[in-house]
């Protein structure tokens, strides 16, 4: 005999049916077969790329298909970066259009330019020297005077003596006279 449950008696949780994914952690186990879940999605991988990974997608676009089966683009796939090639004698430099004669000129010219600015550069470089020597003797010599030079009282006795006191005639004069 079966007996009779009163709906509005039994538990909310027992009557409703739930997904094994939606689990909750309350009375279930807290992780899910991991096995299965790897195996599901291996499978399920497998089928997306039977179906999208195709010999015509391979020829079309082999970077697409080999990104989508997780693998590096084999080198004969891989684009060779393109380099212009231009011909050797392509720039004719203007010195060896001229003649022998007018190209020794034109060097001597260019040698007496190049010469011209040395020297320019070799007395403006000299010019600063000799103001930089200038400016240290200067500045030597300000220093010195400044160490000799101070301010003083003018009313107040120094050390010095006044030529016609008493102690500088007693120094200055002889006190015996030898014969």
């Amino acid at each position: 005999m079966k007996k009779n449950k009163d709906p509005n008696k039994v538990s909310n949780f027992k009557n409703t049916k739930i997904e094994y994914e939606y689990y909750s952690s309350f009375c279930m186990k807290t992780k899910p077969n991991n096995r299965y879940f790897n195996a599901e999605v291996k499978r399920l991988t497998q089928e997306m790329r039977d179906t999208f990974c195709t010999e015509e997608l391979k020829k079309e676009n082999p970077a697409h298909y080999y990104a989508m089966m997780g693998r590096k683009l084999p080198k004969k796939y891989q684009e060779k970066p393109k380099v212009q090639i231009t011909p050797v004698n392509a720039y004719v430099p203007p010195q060896s259009k001229l003649s022998k004669e007018e190209l020794e000129l034109q060097m001597k010219k260019e040698a007496e330019e190049r010469k011209i600015k040395e020297q320019k550069a070799y007395e403006k470089k000299q010019e600063e020297i000799r103001e930089k020597q200038r400016k240290e003797y200067n500045q030597r010599t300000f220093d010195k005077q400044q160490s000799l030079v101070f301010w003083c009282d003018a009313y107040t006795q120094g050390n010095y003596r006044n030529i016609h006191s008493e102690e500088y005639k007693s120094k200055i004069e002889k006190k015996y006279e030898y014969y």
